[in-house]
């Protein structure tokens, strides 16, 4: 008997509640998909560097599956909460007819395990024929041919997503018990009576609440828009904190910011059902303003993740060719001189190329803001050399001449009392060409020197995985008289590409390496920068997928449900309206604009947000390349929120429309 009603409750809430049943089968079948990747290696034709940046991608995939499985845990468990709420009534007849709470709870568990066993199933299978199509992504990120079409199931994967999401309804079902075994009948029979309380009664109160949120979310973009994220300091986190707060009190407090506002304009107010819909909207936001500030914060995240990390992929992608002046890059950042201890251990640089370039950069306690100022552009600030004010290197003419030899460019001339400065980062071009401009002098070695021109060179001379050079002084052998040194390099290109003579050097190399002091020195070949920049390419163009599309869908979903029970409260108020003559197109259209303000509130606030947060966005983007406008960010965020917000949001309108119809 009990598991017939189970059944025939589980059969009536999935009509009632789709979007929920929906929502769990693409959490299910988005899980699946990213974590079966692994699984793909299969069908890839991938040489070993290609191999190692796969495994870094399904390395990352993983952690990020732990993080997920908690938003979806919390998903799930506050969408069946809401659930579990509008049934409480149903729940207290059934104690009357004389079921104890303990078979009410096993009721509760036989319909939370059916709904899991099935979208479980549902959701896998989808999974799995979905993945077949991220397999021809993955080797077009990849740049590999696939070797045959075959199909792929991830037995992994889908235990993982078993155990995942099994632990997740497991949880559920034991919180319902809980719950159910803990509340009175009266509470039960009563709770479709029950109002949930205001936190704001008094309007004034409210506006002036909304005021001091402005200010906070002012504050946090001021903060956030003059120092940047190069630090991560206090003014970070007070920009987070203000930002977090001011969300927090804008939704505390804007339906009665908007009630009052909207009740001095009497044609608007009293137009149609506005004062019903409005009455609506600020009992409810006014009583969910934790959730809308966490949907909020939520869609801030997926807006600046898929934006962020699939322009880090585009920009990584076409960058790898300048990241990769040389074969092989042997390097040391403090100040090292490390080609005596090659020479101690006897290695053999004829055996692996014909032709060699060892060179230093040095200080003179030139330091940012002696050269671009402390009131420099405010894109400058995004990088940490610049603020933190450190010293910039400098290198001799001679060796940047050898530089430019080495990679096919022409060498440059420059007299004694001049200098050039050298970047590779796009970002910092047009700034530092308008302090040359205004013939910028400096001292290195007591020596005045003025700029030679007033363009900047933008070459990269040694293998990174991004662009890290913000400047480079560039002066006369002679000006370089016992200054000490900054940085040291040493490049060159192998004889041949067989892979023998690189197998050869990594194990020369790497038992120099072994055997010198930490952090002696350290190399880099162009096929570790290629592999590095792939995987992490892939990585992040993955993980804001991930990221993204499940903040959506969480966001989405939660205030399907919010609005989906609201519909389902307010039948008796619908039935008054009908009762006092307004016809069903005009409570439709309420309907509508209800919902459509519900899910617009927190986006309009998230996108505001957002733009801020990918200025932010753009100046980390082009630390790895060169990056795209905020409009194209904006874009590709755009895409994914109209077809799955926007398809919530109709789906939602539809379902409750649906409710009220039939009910009314």
């Amino acid at each position: 008997m009990y598991s017939k009603l189970a059944f025939r409750n589980m059969r009536r809430s999935l009509k009632d509640y789709a979007i929920y049943f929906l929502t769990l089968i693409f959490s299910v079948c988005l899980f699946y998909i990213f974590n079966s990747i692994e699984s793909q290696k299969a069908m890839l034709n991938l040489d070993e560097i290609s191999e190692n940046a796969f495994k870094s991608v399904t390395m990352v995939m993983g952690i990020a599956s732990v993080f997920i499985t908690f938003i979806l845990a919390f998903l799930i468990i506050y969408a069946n909460n809401y659930l579990v709420k509008r049934r409480k009534k149903e729940l207290g007849i059934y104690m009357v007819l004389g079921m104890d709470r303990s078979n009410i709870a096993k009721v509760l568990f036989m319909e939370t395990l059916l709904i899991g066993i099935i979208s479980l199933g549902f959701g896998l299978a989808l999974g799995v024929f979905a993945s077949q199509g991220l397999s021809i992504v993955t080797a077009k990120m990849f740049e590999v041919n696939l070797k045959s079409f075959e199909f792929i199931f991830s037995s992994n994967a889908a235990i993982k997503a078993i155990l995942s999401f099994g632990g997740i309804y497991i949880i559920v079902a034991l919180f319902n018990t809980t719950s159910i075994k803990r509340i009175r009948l009266i509470n039960l029979l009563n709770a479709s009576k029950k109002s949930e309380s205001v936190k704001i009664k008094n309007i004034w109160i409210s506006v002036i609440i909304f005021m001091i949120s402005v200010i906070c979310i002012g504050a946090a973009y001021y903060i956030m828009l003059k120092y940047g994220i190069n630090k991560l300091d206090s003014k970070v986190l007070i920009s987070v904190i203000l930002g977090a707060i001011g969300t927090v009190l804008f939704f505390m407090s804007l339906s009665g910011f908007l009630l009052k506002v909207l009740q001095n304009s009497k044609r608007i107010y009293l137009k149609e059902l506005n004062m019903f819909l409005l009455r609506q909207i600020n009992s409810k936001v006014n009583t969910t303003f934790v959730s809308m500030s966490f949907i909020c914060l939520m869609l801030f995240i997926s807006i600046c993740t898929l934006s962020g990390g699939l322009q880090i992929n585009k920009a990584l992608n076409e960058e790898i060719k300048d990241l990769t002046p040389h074969n092989v890059c042997i390097y040391s950042y403090r100040g090292s001189d490390f080609y005596n201890v090659l020479e101690e251990n006897k290695f053999d640089f004829s055996k692996y190329t014909d032709e060699y370039h060892y060179y230093h950069t040095y200080t003179d306690n030139l330091k940012y803001s002696g050269f671009i100022g402390t009131d420099s552009d405010d894109i400058m600030k995004n990088y940490y050399p610049i603020a933190t004010d450190q010293n910039i290197p400098i290198m001799k003419l001679s060796d940047f001449n050898k530089e430019l030899s080495l990679i096919g460019e022409n060498p440059v001339t420059l007299n004694k009392d001049q200098y050039l400065v050298n970047s590779d980062i796009v970002d910092l071009l047009k700034p530092i060409e308008n302090v040359l401009k205004d013939n910028k002098k400096i001292v290195i070695g007591g020596k005045t020197l003025a700029p030679a021109n007033y363009k900047v060179i933008d070459k990269t001379f040694c293998n990174s995985v991004i662009k890290n050079n913000c400047s480079t002084i560039v002066v006369d052998d002679t000006i370089i008289n016992n200054q000490p040194i900054y940085n040291s390099f040493l490049n060159f290109d192998l004889k041949n590409k067989e892979s023998s003579l690189e197998d050869s050097l990594r194990s020369d190399l790497d038992k120099i390496i072994s055997a010198a002091p930490d952090g002696t020195f350290f190399y880099a070949t162009d096929k570790d920068i290629k592999g590095g920049s792939q995987g992490m390419a892939v990585s992040m163009a993955y993980l804001a997928l991930y990221l993204g599309l499940i903040f959506i869908i969480a966001s989405a979903a939660v205030l399907a449900i919010q609005q989906l029970s609201e519909s389902d409260d307010n039948i008796e108020r619908y039935n008054l309206l009908r009762k006092i003559g307004v016809d069903n197109k005009t409570i439709y259209k309420s309907i509508f604009k209800q919902i459509g303000i519900y899910f617009l509130l927190p986006l309009i606030l998230a996108i505001i947000h957002s733009i801020v947060g990918l200025k932010i966005s753009m100046a980390i983007v082009k630390m790895f390349g060169s990056g795209s406008k905020i409009s194209d960010l904006i874009c590709i965020s755009g895409a994914f929120l109209v077809i799955v917000y926007g398809g919530y949001f109709l789906a939602t309108y539809l379902a409750a429309k649906n409710i009220v119809r039939n009910r009314v």
